[in-house]
């Protein structure tokens, strides 16, 4: 999908990141590391920030576990000259005083953010754009919890408003981030009996998208 599409598909305002704007940080997840020496490597330098912070947990059966500490170790890094990048160094810990070095035979994993500073395109949708009314279609699936087969759900809402602002983030080899929107249904008197209908969910005998 072109950017162009993009806004005209999201009625959202497009503005490109420049040099001059607030630095870009992206979420990433790293891991499962097997510790070499007490130490894994990021493909990207963490950002530190009171309200962007590093984790790291132990992981197993696909799971983050508990959490640990680590220390940048710059002495170690290493230099990707495959990649032409630099990886990030860190020794890993048991404890917030990084005086016990970590479990070596168990894994790890690393939440964390980093600067992108390559170009990338803010796609902003605010309420003001949205104060009309919509209707609501979709579909959900479930399982039944006997025979185990899926099925499809059909949701009809004739009214709704949206409620709250949208925000995406896409670029070039960037992590996409996704947010939340909220809406409220409002009952419409539709054709037939269905007076004041807010929603309806009409429950297929099968999986219409499977086949």
């Amino acid at each position: 999908m072109s950017s162009i599409s993009m806004g005209i598909l999201l009625s959202a305002t497009v503005s490109e990141k420049t040099e001059l704007d607030e630095t870009l940080l992206v979420p990433k997840r790293e891991g499962p590391f097997d510790l070499e020496n007490g130490r894994i490597w990021l493909k990207h330098y963490p950002v530190i920030r009171p309200d962007k912070k590093v984790f790291i947990y132990e992981y197993s059966c696909d799971v983050a576990q508990r959490k640990v500490y680590g220390e940048f170790d710059p002495d170690n890094d290493k230099v990707n000259t495959f990649m032409d990048e630099t990886l990030t160094c860190i020794k890993v810990f048991e404890d917030k005083e990084r005086t016990i070095e970590a479990d070596a035979t168990k894994q790890y994993i690393v939440d964390y953010y980093y600067e992108y500073s390559d170009k990338a395109l803010i796609y902003t949708i605010q309420k003001e754009r949205f104060n009309g009314l919509f209707t609501l279609e979709g579909k959900i699936y479930s399982k039944d919890e006997n025979d185990g087969l899926n099925y499809t759900n059909l949701i009809y809402m004739p009214k709704v408003r949206v409620v709250s602002d949208i925000n995406l983030r896409l670029g070039e080899r960037a992590d996409p981030t996704t947010s939340v929107f909220n809406i409220i249904g409002l009952p419409e008197n539709v054709v037939g009996n269905k007076k004041g209908l807010i929603l309806e969910i009409t429950h297929l005998n099968e999986d219409i998208d499977e086949k």
